[in-house]
């Protein structure tokens, strides 16, 4: 058996109150750490989750570096690899020892920043706060022997659209880090939200008709003892949605540009 994870109260709305803004790769990782695979992996590796067998493993899971599962969204920090994430931006780094309006500064953005070094030096970078999040490889130099002078490596006319939405947050966010980065919410959004509901329903035990009562109300309640199939197919598609999200919780809905 995998190890457990502290379980949010499914039926409490304001468990999932994290997510209702939040970018939609921040729901891959709340799919990757219900993953009973997962879960394994952190049990066995996570005690060096930046040692070379782990990176290994990591990568199974589209991870640079195993996080640990116990965390949610709200304070979780997986950096996903540029090989799935289509908006990581690669970048060199040059340091040099004048500073000017052109220059990167990870000290304007410390609050937000969190880094994996991979074994060939390359600097994984993540910026992020409660819903958003942007990916910035540095793969020749560092940020961290002060500002530097940053060259962004484009290429491939299809692939731009998501990598140059990351740069224009990333410019405004080193303009005004209070301001912080707006996430792209999804109108699925509920949605997912009542699949990972249903997913943690079903893990602590509920009954299909306890998942309909909580989760559409009264009328659900009623409509079910009248043997109406309504809310019962909602229910049964909805538990077949979250049994599938658990299967692959990394696919590549989450990463769509």
């Amino acid at each position: 058996m995998p190890p457990s994870i502290p379980a949010p109260d499914w039926q409490q709305p304001k468990c999932y109150a994290h997510l209702r803004d939040a970018d939609r790769r921040l729901f891959a990782w709340e799919w990757l750490r219900r993953c009973p695979a997962y879960r394994r992996a952190w049990h066995r590796y996570g005690h060096d989750p930046d040692g070379r067998v782990a990176a290994r493993v990591a990568r199974r899971f589209a991870l640079v570096a195993l996080e640990d599962p116990t965390k949610d969204a709200g304070s979780a920090h997986p950096i996903w690899r540029s090989g799935h994430d289509p908006h990581v931006v690669s970048a060199s780094a040059e340091s040099l020892p004048t500073t000017s309006s052109g220059y990167f500064d990870l000290l304007r953005l410390a609050p937000f920043a969190h880094v994996t070094v991979s074994q060939d030096g390359s600097e994984h970078w993540l910026f992020s706060d409660v819903g958003w999040l942007l990916r910035l490889d540095v793969i020749e130099g560092t940020l961290l022997g002060g500002p530097a002078l940053l060259r962004f490596h484009l290429e491939g006319l299809c692939d731009l659209p998501p990598r140059l939405r990351t740069l224009e947050d990333l410019i405004r966010l080193f303009k005004a880090p209070e301001a912080g980065v707006g996430s792209q919410t999804s109108r699925r959004t509920q949605r997912w939200i009542a699949e990972l509901r249903t997913a943690d329903a079903l893990e602590q035990g509920a009954s299909h008709r306890q998942i309909a009562h909580r989760l559409f109300g009264d009328i659900a309640d009623k409509e079910w003892r009248l043997d109406s199939d309504a809310y019962r197919l909602r229910t049964q598609r909805l538990v077949r949605s979250a049994r599938a999200r658990l299967r692959r919780p990394v696919g590549p809905e989450w990463f769509a540009g």
